[in-house]
């Protein structure tokens, strides 16, 4: 029940796109291909998943006991690049396609790895925040789409638009009361 909680805290309440900021200038564009394919979601899922376990790893068996927690940041980033290399590579020699994207990444990978206290919990908050992603980018979708009717005139003012939008979704976030998630604040 606690890893549901820690689920739609991070997808929904505190989303990391709109809390954290990670993926803003993703999002905004969705016309990139890359949000189309599933090759794309597929290696991004991977990616974060073995990144997390194997930071995770070898931060609480290696790091933790040398007191050398403050590398872990260098190593996460090392495991980033090789197994980012190898599944980019992957993919362009199976279907031809770039599947590129770093910064988003490996920033869901730092989060989940700061905000977490076990292996399963890094694994959740890195889904969740990864979902979070997902679920946002149908609305911000739908919200271009609803723009672009308009014309080319709206189109000049549309990031503008946007952030307000995002703005209005970070209030309407904001409002909802969620002490239901941590039964030890009401006692």
């Amino acid at each position: 029940m606690i890893y549901l909680d820690t689920f739609l805290y991070y997808t929904l309440f505190a989303s990391a796109v709109l809390f954290y900021g990670i993926g803003i200038n993703r999002v905004k564009e969705i016309g990139i291909s890359n949000f189309y394919s599933i090759t794309f979601y597929i290696k991004a899922a991977l990616n974060i998943l073995g990144t997390s376990m194997l930071t995770w790893l070898i931060t609480s068996n290696i790091l933790i006991p040398l007191k050398l927690v403050e590398l872990f940041p260098i190593i996460c980033f090392l495991i980033f690049a090789v197994l980012s290399s190898f599944l980019e590579a992957l993919i362009r020699l199976t279907t031809g396609k770039s599947t590129a994207e770093f910064v988003v990444s490996f920033l869901i990978v730092l989060l989940s790895i700061f905000e977490s206290t076990s292996l399963i919990n890094s694994i959740v908050i890195c889904f969740s925040c990864f979902a979070a992603i997902i679920v946002l980018l149908p609305l911000c979708y739908a919200f271009k789409f609803r723009f672009s009717v308009y014309g080319a005139f709206a189109i000049e003012k549309y990031y503008t638009l946007f952030l307000f939008f995002l703005a209005i979704l970070i209030i309407i976030l904001t409002t909802f009361d969620i002490s239901w998630i941590s039964e030890g604040v009401i006692q």
